[in-house]
């Protein structure tokens, strides 16, 4: 996955990441990430509440898939 790649999946709607250790991580909209060249920064809520971040590496993702709005609420 290259950034330009990512980004592209992004404008088009909210995704789901999945990385090369099984872990899955959805990205909302371009709103909700930075994607600079080797990785994506994406903004999540906590279960105490806080905005915290997840660093995935844009060379260990394995897949990525387009979500409809409904599945990301």
């Amino acid at each position: 996955m290259d950034r330009q790649e990512l980004i592209d999946w992004v404008k088009r709607g909210p995704v789901r990441v999945t990385m090369s250790d099984g872990s899955t991580h959805v990205i909302p909209s371009l709103e909700w990430c930075l994607i600079t060249p080797v990785s994506a920064h994406v903004l999540y809520r906590a279960e105490d509440g806080k905005l915290r971040t997840h660093y995935l590496s844009l060379v260990c993702m394995a897949s990525v898939e387009q979500l409809e709005t409904s599945e990301i609420l």
